[in-house]
């Protein structure tokens, strides 16, 4: 996995989507396009039921109350938690940038909407796992802060990102050198880097927080997360009725 500035990670998420759209949602040589089965694609859905009924179980424990009402799953992908949002949310949509995973998780069929433009809130629980992770962080933020001006009050937010990584995959290293050298030279020379490539990005912790706060989400948890060696958080907490901070 690279982390290169300014690429254009949309175009990676749209070929992967017709390539390999459950891969690239869970990097595990079972879901690839070329080994998937009907009982693996039946495993990576379950796992999303999994963790959204952990999701779920502790933003209860937090706020007093489980989410639901109208849900918003941004960066759904083919639909592997979207889906489990339904056994809890009134009405779910899940957005996504990538047509191919959209129209696998469509053939779901189920009560998600799936839609490739993000829609208008207010909603009352906006989830994001694995996929910040993923963006750029100057654009990443202005999504977040997008995103949480469109939770309504009193809604829940669950969002996972990532904030620092092991030495043996910074760039800077001897090792992350000679693993990134190649492809960042072709980079710099202008060649070609096929779309497909899935990036990896850090937030800076304190921006994501006080972008929260500044939304009217007072009380968080944070729920320490570690995918290979990319150290990250799922954030989760739920907006003030009123907005004393407006």
């Amino acid at each position: 996995m690279l982390a290169v500035a300014e690429r254009d990670t949309d175009a990676d998420w749209r070929e992967l989507g017709q390539s390999q759209p459950y891969w690239g949602v869970i990097t595990h040589p079972d879901y690839r396009t070329e080994n998937l089965t009907a009982a693996n694609l039946e495993a990576f859905y379950a796992s999303g039921v999994h963790d959204i009924a952990e999701i779920v179980r502790r933003l209860k424990t937090l706020t007093g109350q489980p989410p639901g009402g109208r849900a918003l799953d941004f960066g759904c992908g083919t639909g592997r938690l979207a889906e489990a949002m339904c056994a809890y949310a009134s009405e779910v949509t899940g957005y996504d940038i990538s047509p191919g995973m959209l129209a696998q998780a469509r053939k779901r069929g189920g009560r998600g909407t799936y839609v490739g433009a993000l829609p208008d809130g207010p909603f009352d629980w906006i989830n994001s796992f694995i996929v910040f992770q993923h963006i750029p962080p100057a654009r990443g933020m202005a999504l977040i802060e997008d995103l949480l001006a469109r939770l309504a009050p009193g809604g829940a937010v669950s969002l996972h990102l990532t904030i620092w990584r092991e030495a043996h995959l910074s760039p800077t290293t001897p090792g992350g050198w000679r693993r990134l050298a190649a492809p960042l030279l072709a980079w710099r020379r202008r060649a070609l880097i096929k779309p497909g490539v899935i990036s990896m990005y850090d937030y800076d912790l304190s921006a994501v927080v006080g972008a929260m706060n500044r939304a009217g989400l007072a009380e968080l948890t944070l729920i320490p997360t570690d995918h290979g060696g990319h150290h990250g958080v799922t954030i989760l907490g739920r907006k003030a009725a009123h907005n004393a901070l407006a």
